[in-house]
């Protein structure tokens, strides 16, 4: 028994030298890669592979497949669960680092990252804090305790979360040094454990990805043939000195911006059967290219198509080429800077001015000028008849809290003819609808009947979180006609 224990062991030290051995080959980039926050999502087969990885183009691979296989559109540029991890990581290491340790790998930056913000906090002093399960008075916590709750029923169903909440305390190892360590001895515990548990496979949406897929930055699209790329190449189409072409940066969530495209051709055209495009970065490198079927919608002057693309933060040309029948009919090219949302603070998306607003519950975040369940039709000219209604939408994200807990906004616009205002400003409160995380939207009308006679008119729409004060607008010059 006690040369199989030996045998056993002997085996042990030898595996943990080859797995040494082939991560000491690893240079400082890579080499401490599975210790960092990422350790918290590594399934156990993940742990096993890079245990093998032994140079750094392996590892460089293995960390590109990794992110690719947990974003939610693989073939996107732009990989929106990684850059709010990255978000989390930076707020984890601000707050809830200690001594020399990460405040991502502590109790706390685990639960953040895996499970997000808590839904409820309670922070109290030391002289509040009760002792741990099956501590004496003599162990009792001389620090603070954390207290963060979940709603299990706002968590992905994967997690199998059950009951009414996930409870997590943490309590301070001393007074003031931030060290909190989670409680597993109650009960309460058991259900947040298990979820966190789980993580690392529910957030596994492409388990059997054995490539990283190439980008694709519009989502629904395939990559571009040869010859439908030569399109762009090849000159000016019918349509390009009379297309109506906007970019706007629109939202997807409380981190990414996604880019919006918004063309219009006359009714004279012919309705476009596909869509062709490039997109190329700052350094000239083709970041991605697309093709799909083309959608028509009715806009204010002609047929409209919306286009939305996923990037990361930077600057890019986007070429297009809408074809019928294998024939371009508009070949366009413009710039785009792409940006995220701020990490900090309450921050208001720019207000986005349509001339209406249609039901689509299927519609999803992120879709071009989709704002909640609404897709919005852009004001693309400045005629406008009296029987028009001016639609605004928005997105507020980390929304200050009034003294009940709830979002407050208000809504004020000011019309004006030849630089002289008609009237005080219409205000009013706002409602707001929250979405998920610390995400919320907002939308209203207002009708142009009530306008004195036809001619010429400023608009500033205006819209302001009242207890941060954080404030968007917009301009809009119209033309009223009868």
């Amino acid at each position: 028994m006690r040369r199989q224990r030996l045998v056993i062991l002997f085996c042990f030290v030898v595996a943990l030298f080859l797995q040494s051995a082939a991560q000491a080959q690893l240079s400082e980039e890579y080499a401490d890669w599975a210790e960092g926050p990422e350790a918290w999502l590594l399934t156990k087969k993940e742990k096993k592979e890079w245990e093998k990885i032994s140079t750094d183009a392996q590892a460089e691979r293995f960390i590109e497949l990794f992110w690719a296989r947990r974003n939610p559109e693989p073939n996107a540029s732009f990989n929106s669960f990684k850059a709010e991890w990255e978000s989390k990581v930076r707020f984890a290491d601000e707050n809830f680092g200690y001594a020399n340790h990460r405040g991502a790998l502590s109790d706390r930056g685990r639960v953040l990252l895996l499970l997000g913000r808590p839904e409820g906090r309670d922070l109290r002093g030391g002289d509040q804090v009760p002792s741990p399960a099956g501590a004496t008075d003599a162990d009792a916590a001389v620090g603070r305790t954390d207290i963060w709750v979940y709603e299990a029923a706002n968590l992905p169903k994967e997690f199998k979360a059950k009951g009414g909440r996930l409870l997590f305390v943490f309590y301070e190892e001393r007074t003031d040094s931030n060290n909190f360590a989670l409680d597993r001895s109650n009960r309460e515990s058991f259900k947040g454990m298990s979820s966190l548990a789980r993580a690392p496979e529910v957030y596994l949406l492409h388990p059997n990805l054995t490539e990283v897929p190439k980008p694709i930055s519009v989502a629904g699209a395939s990559p571009a043939s040869a010859a439908h790329l030569a399109w762009l190449e090849g000159g000016a189409a019918p349509f390009d000195d009379i297309v109506i072409v906007m970019s706007e940066l629109g939202v997807k969530d409380d981190v990414s911006r996604p880019l919006w495209l918004h063309f219009e051709l006359p009714p004279d055209a012919p309705p476009l059967d596909l869509i062709v495009g490039r997109v190329t970065d700052s350094g000239g490198e083709v970041v991605s290219n697309f093709e799909m079927p083309a959608a028509p919608l009715e806009g204010q002057y002609g047929s409209v198509y919306h286009l939305s693309f996923s990037l990361e933060e930077g600057s890019y040309t986007v070429d297009f080429v809408g074809a019928a029948k294998d024939a371009p009919q508009v070949n366009q090219s413009f710039e785009a800077e792409v940006s995220a949302v701020p990490e900090d603070g309450t921050w208001m998306s720019p207000l986005w001015l349509g001339l209406s607003a249609t039901p689509n519950r299927e519609a999803k975040l992120g879709d071009a000028f989709t704002i909640g369940g609404w897709h919005l039709m852009p004001i693309s000219g400045p005629e406008l008849q009296r029987s028009s209604e001016i639609a605004y939408f928005g997105f507020v994200v980390r929304p200050a809290l009034n003294e009940e807990g709830a979002v407050k906004l208000r809504a004020k616009v000011q019309l004006t003819r030849d630089g002289k205002p008609l009237g005080r400003p219409l205000i009013m409160p706002l409602d707001s609808s929250h979405m998920f995380g610390d995400l919320h939207m907002f939308g209203n009308s207002i009708g142009l009947t009530a306008l004195p006679e036809a001619g010429p008119y400023d608009f500033e729409f205006e819209v302001t979180e009242t207890v941060s004060e954080t404030t968007s607008a917009r301009a809009l010059a119209i033309q009223i006609t009868e």
